[in-house]
């Protein structure tokens, strides 16, 4: 097991919350479907997001239900970046 500095855990706290503020911020011209994946994409989490059914079964442009989509991705990055 590897002991992370504390200037490690805090930068890896600041990059996990630049991440989640990027998807909170989406462009109103973008879907948050594809802004969400993409974001998965460019840490390389699109394959363990499909292989756990993240994007299943919710439908991503109900505005009514993105504060719960949110807190699933925050529960994603979370589990997979820290």
């Amino acid at each position: 097991m590897t002991i992370l500095s504390k200037d490690i855990e805090l930068k890896r706290a600041q990059f996990t919350q630049e991440i989640l503020d990027s998807i909170r911020n989406v462009p109103k011209y973008c879907s948050f479907y594809s802004h969400v994946f993409n974001r998965f994409a460019a840490l390389g989490l699109q394959i363990k997001a499909k292989k756990e059914g993240f994007f299943e079964n919710e439908d991503w442009s109900d505005l009514e239900i993105r504060e719960e989509l949110m807190k699933k991705v925050e529960k994603f990055i979370f589990k997979h970046t820290i």
